[in-house]
């Protein structure tokens, strides 16, 4: 990780060669172009001029007022910076862009909205009775079923979004989603979909799978055997799907090699960036389908970029004229845009893994809603699945959770028990550094359980830290250190969950790692645990904001405890994630 004065460094190299490619040596554009280069790196995918405009950058010593808007904006538009004129730097209405993620944001924006046309329906009344087989909760009156308006809606274009918090049915829906198309539609020669899946991680994408093939097993008795085997059971990750080739940038399919599928379902979609994204798209068949799904309200992606936020509007603006006519045909009513619909975006509103009285779900809505003092209220009152731990106890109630949940997993009968043990608790934190990060927390835990230092042990839990496409381990994937129970070996292997069991790998053989007791927040986004607990940095940080608390809190299926100040935690719930783009603008232009 480069320090502040690296940024500093990288942002002046910069500035010093752009001005001079424009043959402009002045201050204001010296600054504007350090400013582009911070905000790429805060994950911004341009400058947004109306934003900074009379914003003062920099400290005491160092200080520099940004023009007001117009006076900006009149002396960037006396350079050769229109997005005609191939500089490396564009002014593109009120936004300044490093050319490449203009090129990104531009691309992928016709890429999107070429795939918002409407398709007609393919013989209506078999779409209807399908719908009322895979989804029948759209007989029993009264609400509107978002389920079966997201299935629907994956017919009427190639391209959409479906949105929603933990436990709404996500992957649920997309399977009855998926079983629908295979009855309904056919590849481009009248031969049966070819469908795949895929997800940011390979944890993910692990998880992706594990959940449809859940999903395949309700269906069982309502479609035939032939649709069932259209419904993959295993996902990839984007980097394996698109083909990495390497040391180098581009990948194997992109618009001259296209992938070869019709109906392509990717899950976590708020961790994908703009330029991942804008490559995924590139790689698309023209005929093929895309169905995006994810969690709109979790952190935006570590890269420039908030693609699933920038297409899920909040709150749903309503449908077009043609596509509430189009979903009456089908025996399901939504409510019409005042303006401009979002036909491709279908929201799940109900939470089965949480109530609307349980504590948890509760706690994620006033975080989302920035209610910082109601927040911290609830977490206080200990409501139903929450704890509170203030400062002064959070190290020895640490000590506790050891005993408890971490010592237990070397004694497990068999890797099948240890994993179970290690997905019973986690201990989350929003930053690597300081004295309650994941790093110091894992090095104190460590000399609980592995006073000898041992590199590797029974029961430690590792987190890969590297991409390795030759031995298939990605950044992310979590396994275990445990003997060969059939052959009755010793030997420790780091085992990881595959779809057919478990995979050993000999330590030896292991990318960069780290044990992984504790782990930071963004690590987390794709995985699920009973338990939680959060510990907060000792003072309030800049990176602790109301999605990463947000993420954090929804990782947990049944108890979460937060550890630590009071003041932390009510300035992380003020704080939201902004991300600055032109994405949504084009899109809906």
């Amino acid at each position: 990780m480069r320090s502040a004065a690296e940024h500093v460094a990288i942002d002046s190299f910069l500035a010093s060669h752009l001005c001079d490619w424009l043959d402009c040596r002045q201050d204001w554009l010296r600054q504007s172009i350090e400013a582009v280069s911070e905000a790429l790196r805060e994950g911004h995918s341009c400058l947004n001029l109306a934003y900074w405009a009379g914003s003062v950058r920099g400290d005491e010593a160092g200080a520099y007022r940004f023009p007001e808007l117009p006076r900006w904006l009149e002396q960037l538009r006396t350079l050769p910076i229109t997005p005609d004129d191939q500089a490396p730097l564009v002014l593109d209405r009120e936004r300044l862009y490093l050319r490449r993620y203009w090129r990104f944001e531009t691309e992928l924006a016709e890429a999107i909205g070429a795939r918002l046309q409407s398709l007609p329906v393919k013989q209506p009344e078999r779409v209807r009775e399908s719908l009322k087989q895979l989804f029948p909760a759209m007989d029993e009156g009264g609400e509107t079923d978002w389920q079966a308006v997201a299935a629907a809606n994956a017919l009427q274009q190639k391209l959409t979004v479906v949105a929603g918090g933990p436990g709404t049915g996500k992957t649920h829906t997309v399977t009855r989603l998926l079983a629908l198309l295979a009855q309904t539609d056919s590849g481009p020669e009248g031969e049966p979909l070819r469908i795949r899946m895929a997800a940011p991680t390979g944890k993910a994408a692990q998880r992706l799978g594990e959940s449809v093939r859940a999903a395949r097993r309700s269906l069982a008795e309502l479609v035939t055997e032939e649709t069932l085997a259209l419904i993959p059971d295993e996902a990839s990750t984007l980097h394996r799907l698109l083909g990495v080739i390497p040391n180098r940038i581009q990948f194997r399919h992109g618009r001259d090699n296209p992938l070869k599928l019709d109906v392509l379902l990717v899950d976590e979609v708020s961790m994908i960036d703009l330029p991942m994204m804008t490559r995924l798209f590139r790689a698309l068949p023209e005929h093929a389908r895309i169905i995006l799904l994810g969690d709109p309200d979790q952190l935006p992606s570590v890269a420039a970029g908030s693609v699933l936020a920038d297409l899920a509007l909040r709150p749903h603006p309503g449908y077009s004229r043609e596509r509430v006519q189009q979903l009456d045909a089908v025996g399901l009513e939504v409510e019409q845009a005042e303006h401009q619909g979002a036909d491709y975006l279908s929201y799940l509103y109900r939470s089965r893994r949480f109530s609307r009285t349980g504590g948890i779900g509760k706690l994620a809505r006033q975080v989302m809603a920035g209610d910082a003092e109601g927040s911290l209220e609830t977490l206080r009152a200990r409501e139903e699945g929450l704890d509170w731990i203030p400062p002064e106890e959070v190290q020895p109630q640490i000590e506790r959770w050891v005993k408890q949940w971490y010592q237990p997993i070397a004694r497990a009968q068999n890797k099948e028990a240890a994993f179970e043990a290690l997905a019973a608790f986690r201990l989350l934190c929003p930053t690597r550094v300081g004295r309650q990060g994941s790093l110091a927390l894992n090095e104190q835990i460590l000399k609980r359980i592995n006073p000898e230092g041992r590199r590797f042990f029974r029961g430690q839990p590792i987190m890969i830290t590297e991409n390795h496409y030759g031995v298939g381990l990605f950044n992310g994937d979590i396994g275990l250190l445990w003997p060969d129970d059939e052959n009755g070996d010793d030997q420790l292997f780091a085992w990881f969950p595959t779809v057919e069991g478990y995979r050993p790998m000999a330590p030896g053989r292991l990318p960069p790692c780290e044990t992984v007791y504790a782990m930071t927040i963004h690590k987390t986004q794709g995985s699920e645990f009973e338990r939680i607990a959060l510990v907060l940095p000792e003072q309030s940080h800049h990176v602790v904001s109301r999605e990463l608390l947000y993420t954090g809190l929804t990782r947990a299926r049944s108890e979460v405890t937060v550890c630590g100040q009071a003041e932390v935690w009510k300035a992380g719930v003020r704080n939201p994630v902004e991300r600055h783009s032109g994405l949504g603008e084009r899109i809906r232009q």
